[in-house]
């Protein structure tokens, strides 16, 4: 691949569509700068469970914070997605031990492997899903790190395209 640098930086509405919609059009903009098309739909699945991780988790009955931010940068062979939304204490500590599980293991892969494996197990009437920071890690081949900083939950994935 090429040396590149891009930028892309939205505000987000909270509807489910947008995230279709965004998804799409950062695939796009990959697919229309880069010939890694490999690259571009890694991109677009980290944007992808990002935002719908924010949606779904984000506290977004508090009139206070109704920030809701994506921004994908690349150069040099990486990128990185950070979503923005507002958060309560709780889901970040939830956050922040999924991250942990995540780094428990070897390779991302295996984490992987064992929550698909924990989705299986489980009884039809226990939700447990919450597979895309895995799939994040393991397809995606990223790393990922949040902050909570003033009612803000602050996502991080970092990519090697």
């Amino acid at each position: 691949m090429t040396e590149f640098a891009f930028n892309i930086d939205v505000p987000v509405r909270t509807e489910w569509k947008n995230v279709n919609l965004l998804v799409t059009s950062v695939q796009n903009c990959f697919n229309a700068m880069f010939v890694n098309v490999e690259g571009s739909q890694t991109i677009a699945m980290v944007t992808g469970e990002l935002l719908e991780n924010a949606i779904k988790y984000g506290a977004w009955d508090t009139a206070d914070h109704q920030l809701f931010r994506l921004s994908v940068a690349g150069r040099d062979g990486r990128a990185r997605v950070v979503v923005q939304n507002p958060g309560e204490e709780s889901s970040v500590a939830v956050l922040a031990r999924t991250l942990k599980w995540i780094k428990s293991f070897e390779t991302p892969e295996e984490a992987y492997r064992a929550k698909l494996l924990e989705i299986a197990q489980a009884p039809p009437s226990v939700e447990v899903s919450k597979l895309g920071l895995v799939r994040i890690a393991y397809e995606g081949a990223c790393t990922i790190d949040a902050s909570f900083d003033n009612g803000i939950v602050r996502v991080t994935a970092d990519v090697a395209l």
